[in-house]
């Protein structure tokens, strides 16, 4: 089952910008930072309307990071860790299991112990304790004497756990970056940059970096110096695996962070994590993709502490057993995800769950460390929100991930009455829930998908950045994309649409034929993973010379024995409806027949751009000139030797020609049978009611 997609071209975000000012922003952009007119087009569309602020975009520096003290309670939250380590109070770090939660830590830890803090650590078990502050922890830290806990990644809705603490005399500073709902807690201090009215200008830190924003207050407050590099590289692991936008403070740190581990890493955990995952150069995806996951796979299979000990660590063996256990420990959780994402796929196809608007799957004794992963492996595939269920003893645990669009925790509030806990946000939640409960909770959740009209949202939208012709895939291309690094959320690699790729071979791979390969006219190849089903829909599309085939892709580099060469990374595939015989005929017959043809075919949600439609009257008179050589013959609507002429195209001109008298015609077995209207009369084919209305219809 294929996913319905849209593709968007990202328009000007600076939506002040009239034409002049935009032409005038482009030449600056050119000019001052001898950039090429393509990227500066794709950047003032991303939304710079500067060369000020373009420079910045540009050249990540740390000294554009913004002042930590304009976080509301820093100055105290510093005084009083200051006051912490003059009368050497006991200090504990309440982290999260998470790559986030464990990496904060380790940089809050670093900092505090090499400066003579007394200072330890807890981390919850994710498999026993569970999520954020919990009372019987609490009261251990209570009774080893803590007196002062600083929470990372975590707390602030921990409104009870706090006045716990307050009442037995443990001060609680919150750091976190959560959203924060209803009463905040009643700590001593807290820094979030999402507490409602603050100051701070970047909402979209991470947890670690919000302890990083705290370690650097510190380092300035007690007048001491910090590893910097070394709690750089900490933070742009956390930041990417966090999936927090790469924009503003994000995307510095994550640059910063790539450029001093490709240059001298500083941490040798990660230094080891590199060399277990055999990385001869890091980028930001590896983070998300393959650095990341070896740290989150500890937290999942409970024993995220390891994590502290690998970031924090100086002994080389040691911390490189700790990688290479850690990489060891997320083939487990591959292996676990894997079991339960086959299990729970076969559910999907045997019981056709695949035609519910959400798809909801539940297995006995599926591990909760991994069923978030599955959900998000299940969405990937086919794009409707998600809820994996994993049944143990009569309790049922959820992950749930959804679509843009489709609010999910507001879906889980309206059967809230079904579940024991649940939490979350828009696009992703949990919950607990008795099992008796489940039945209940799915019918009542689907109803509420009707309501709120969930069906419009099932189609995936891709971004793009311009059009571009096959004769564009240059080197210099590629290079300018590099503009755009590190990329991730927020910041997505540059992608270009290509709609008349002249392809000259096509064909799958892998061993199950689940990938696409493609190779253009000027030698340039493509790559589509998981795309070998649009070769095998198409049975017709190579007799056509791949008509009509439009590739949404990025430019990539394929090295191989030393030699490297561009090729095209397909992020997705079509064939333009206009080249699709039924949607073409449906589409003339709705412009013949009605005043409106808009109201009658939604030119959007078929994937129709309204240029594409355009029809020159040099190509109606082509059309005339093969139907006149065609003699009466059966004209194909379908021209293999004509590839500007789609069939849409071919019928609009013939219809056009019909309303101008100059031909009468039939269809029969997608031909186009014509009879030849002598005339004298000259002709005003461009006035005809036909073009009038197809003009307007592009137009508007």
């Amino acid at each position: 089952m294929s996913v319905k997609t849209k593709w968007i071209l990202r328009k000007n975000k600076s939506s002040h910008l009239n034409a002049s000012d935009y032409e005038s922003i482009k030449n600056q952009m050119m000019q001052d930072l001898n950039l090429g007119s393509r990227t500066a087009e794709i950047l003032i569309n991303r939304g710079m309307s500067s060369v000020a602020e373009t420079h910045r975009y540009l050249n990540p520096a740390l000294d554009d990071l913004h002042d930590p003290f304009i976080f509301e309670d820093m100055e105290k939250v510093v005084e009083r860790i200051a006051r912490a380590k003059v009368s050497n109070e006991k200090i504990c770090l309440y982290g999260d299991y998470d790559a986030d939660g464990t990496t904060g830590v380790s940089i809050l830890l670093s900092f505090l112990k090499s400066n003579g803090f007394y200072v330890s650590y807890f981390i919850p078990n994710r498999l026993i304790t569970g999520y954020g502050l919990h009372i019987n922890p609490l009261q251990d830290l209570i009774d080893a004497g803590v007196g002062l806990l600083i929470t990372v990644d975590n707390g602030i809705s921990a409104n009870d756990q706090i006045a716990f603490c307050n009442l037995h005399n443990l001060d609680v500073i919150v750091t976190d970056h959560h959203e924060c709902h209803g009463t905040l807690p009643a700590a001593f201090g807290i820094i979030n940059p999402k507490l409602p009215g603050s100051n701070y200008p970047f909402k979209e830190l991470c947890g670690a970096g919000v302890a990083f924003k705290l370690v650097q207050a510190l380092s300035v407050r007690l007048k001491v110096a910090f590893d910097l590099q070394n709690a750089v590289e900490c933070v742009a692991l956390a930041t990417v695996a966090d999936l927090v936008p790469l924009q503003n403070e994000n995307r510095i740190l994550v640059s910063m962070g790539l450029e001093y581990l490709n240059a001298n890493p500083k941490n040798p955990g990660i230094r080891a994590l590199i060399e277990v995952s055999e990385l001869t150069l890091v980028k930001a995806w590896h983070f998300g993709f393959v650095l990341g996951p070896k740290i989150n796979a500890a937290g999942r299979l409970g024993e995220a502490n390891h994590i502290v000990d690998l970031l924090t660590g100086s002994d080389p063996v040691k911390l490189m057993a700790l990688a290479q256990f850690l990489s060891d420990e997320n083939r487990k959780r591959q292996d676990l995800e894997s079991t339960i994402l086959e299990a729970a796929l076969a559910q999907i196809e045997s019981q056709e769950i695949y035609k519910d608007d959400i798809i909801i799957v539940v297995g006995e004794n599926w591990h909760t460390g991994v069923i978030g992963i599955v959900a998000s492996r299940i969405q990937e595939k086919y794009y409707n929100p998600v809820i994996v269920i994993g049944v143990a003893d009569g309790i049922g645990k959820a992950s749930c991930r959804s679509i843009e669009g489709f609010n999910i925790f507001a879906a889980l509030q309206s059967c809230g009455e079904c579940f024991s806990s649940f939490g979350g946000h828009d696009q992703a939640a949990g919950f607990s829930i008795n099992a008796e409960n489940i039945d209940s909770m799915i019918e009542k959740i689907k109803k509420y998908g009707e309501s709120v009209d969930i069906k419009k949202h099932l189609i995936k939208k891709i971004p793009y950045d311009a059009i571009i012709e096959a004769g564009e895939i240059t080197w210099e291309l590629f290079n300018a994309c590099s503009h755009f690094e590190p990329c991730g959320l927020g910041n997505p690699g540059a992608q270009f649409v290509i709609s008349k790729p002249d392809i000259v071979s096509m064909g799958t791979m892998g061993k199950e034929n689940n990938h696409l390969r493609l190779c253009l006219r000027n030698d340039i190849r493509g790559v589509g993973f998981g795309f070998g089903d649009f070769y095998h829909g198409q049975p017709g599309v190579a007799l056509n010379g791949y008509q009509g085939v439009e590739i949404l892709c990025r430019l990539d580099v394929n090295e191989y024995r030393g030699n490297k060469t561009l090729q095209l990374l397909i992020k997705d595939i079509r064939r333009n409806p206009i080249w699709d015989s039924k949607i073409a005929m449906l589409l003339v017959k709705a412009i013949v027949r009605s005043e409106n043809p808009k109201k009658e075919v939604d030119l959007s949600a078929n994937n129709i751009n309204p240029g594409d439609l355009c029809l020159l009257r040099e190509t109606v008179k082509r059309v005339y000139l093969l139907l006149k050589n065609a003699d009466g013959g059966g004209l194909p609507i379908q021209l293999e030797k004509n590839p500007e002429l789609s069939p849409f195209h071919v019928l609009m001109a013939c219809e056009i020609l019909r309303e101008a008298g100059l031909i009468a015609y039939g269809l029969k077995d997608g031909l186009v049978f014509s009879k030849i209207i002598e005339t004298r009369e000259k002709k005003d084919i461009q006035n005809t009611k036909l073009m009038i209305k197809l003009g307007k219809m592009i137009s508007d």
